[in-house]
């Protein structure tokens, strides 16, 4: 069944476009099935978890000295989200992918956000990460640890398959339209990016021989623990 959307009278100018083209026609345009991309800087976080990706990454360099030798190296740690240090820094990961699912109309007052994966990503000269989305999840995103000049971009690609196999060219691909295929952003140290894990997402390849560290995350949603009746025992009465 399709969603039925009404609009109050006076909520028409704030909720639709009108469109004129050079032939003087008029047509009235709303926009729906929208997909997002939520962002924002927290440099706050920065110092701790470098720190933390640190001694991670030299784990995990140590164990399999490997690595380094092989044709693109891509370095990934375990999970981070539990190690106490990033307490914090997880906590605003969980309120923020929840405040994305609510603001995009879930009913988000019967779930709380948990973690699936939160580790470091290490991107060396020519490495990047092909188009792939995270079956399973809610919210995927990624914090920005170190960015080199000409380091890996962030390419988001439209999900509607149907629209792609019927698209023509672009007027301009330096612009975001609705005929874009994909965008992509270049990030800097601090930047937090959210969006739905259903979104299929990639990185371009690292042309600094300098390595791009950033953290994957991805989190689902479960019930929120419903509170436990407490039993009072009612007092003897003589």
């Amino acid at each position: 069944m399709a969603i039925v959307v009404e609009t109050p009278e006076d909520q028409i100018q704030e909720t639709t476009e009108t469109v004129t083209n050079p032939n003087d026609v008029q047509l009235q345009v709303e926009y729906l099935f929208a997909s997002s991309v939520w962002r924002t800087s927290a440099p706050q976080f920065l110092e701790t978890v470098q720190s933390v990706v640190k001694t991670a990454f030299s784990k995990r360099k140590k164990e399999h000295p490997e690595i380094l030798k092989t044709v693109y190296p891509t370095i990934m740690t375990d999970n981070i989200h539990t190690d106490p240090r990033c307490a914090e820094f997880a906590n605003y990961i969980q309120q923020s992918a929840w405040t994305v699912l609510n603001n995009q109309g879930y009913n988000m007052d019967l779930f709380d956000m948990q973690f699936y994966d939160c580790f470091g990503q290490e991107h060396h000269k020519y490495s990047g990460h092909d188009t792939h989305t995270h079956p399973g999840g809610q919210i995927t995103g990624f914090y920005f640890l170190e960015t080199p000049e000409n380091c890996c971009r962030v390419v988001f690609q439209d999900p509607r398959h149907g629209k792609n196999h019927g698209a023509i060219g672009e007027r301009n691909m330096s612009q975001a339209t609705l005929a874009s295929y994909e965008i992509n952003y270049q990030p800097t140290a601090g930047d937090f990016f959210f969006t739905n894990s259903w979104l299929p997402h990639s990185f371009t390849r690292n042309a600094n021989i300098k390595p791009m560290r950033f953290i994957h995350f991805t989190l689902g949603v479960q019930f929120k623990q419903q509170q436990q009746p407490v039993l009072v025992e009612a007092a003897n009465i003589v």
